[in-house]
């Protein structure tokens, strides 16, 4: 049985993005099935589809995964995977950590500089606390480029680069790019760039359902 992926807005919800790079950089075949958050019964049809009550949740058979990491992992540990964790341990152990700390950090990017695909680059008013987000951001993935060469996080791609995506398109998307370090920047041009991630850039930019707390 294929792969099944139920996600968000390509528009705005980065957590489905990078569920859907996964399988996308390492064609995986699935389908997917995309919930309007923010419409109608949207809570309700989440709950129905996992305990998470969160997008995203991929089913395979009679399994299902909910939550990014999780979907993450359970790729890793069951699929061959082209690009999953890096292979060398100490890169994967590190992999896994920078991973980790997106998924529980960086929430003053997250809250200020919401996800919006469709959205034109221009600066907006950030905090302090924002601004340090983006430094420590800076500082860990140019440190990663240069430890192991690029032209990805670990060299090869990898399940960090898809982990990290949503963070690239913000900075392109909020104009934060201009003070970071060349590396960064060059990086973040590979991203936006990569054939994997272009046909939900496109979806992205044709969806016309508006959340608006995520228009800024």
């Amino acid at each position: 049985m294929a792969l099944h992926l139920v996600l968000g807005n390509k528009r705005y919800s980065s957590w489905s993005l990078r569920a859907w790079l996964i399988l996308a950089m390492n064609d995986l075949p699935f389908t997917e099935e995309r919930i309007r958050l923010y419409q109608d019964n949207y809570k309700q049809v989440l709950e129905d589809k996992s305990d998470g009550g969160q997008v995203p949740v991929l089913q395979d058979g009679n399994i299902t995964i909910f939550d990014s990491l999780s979907i993450a992992e359970y790729l890793h540990e069951n699929y061959s995977l082209n690009y999953g964790w890096p292979k060398d341990k100490a890169a994967r152990a590190h992999a896994r950590s920078i991973c980790a700390l997106m998924h529980s950090g960086f929430a003053h990017l997250r809250r200020e500089c919401p996800m919006n695909i469709a959205r034109l680059p221009s600066s907006v008013p950030i905090s302090e606390d924002c601004q340090l987000d983006i430094q420590r951001i800076d500082t860990l993935l140019s440190k990663t480029l240069r430890t192991h060469g690029g032209p990805f996080l670990y060299g090869e791609a990898s399940i960090a680069d898809a982990y990290y995506a949503p963070v690239i398109i913000r900075l392109d998307r909020y104009a934060l790019l201009g003070p970071l370090h060349s590396e960064l920047r060059a990086y973040t041009a590979r991203i936006l760039t990569l054939p994997a991630l272009q046909p939900w850039l496109e979806a992205g930019r044709r969806e016309t359902d508006i959340i608006a707390k995520a228009e800024r």
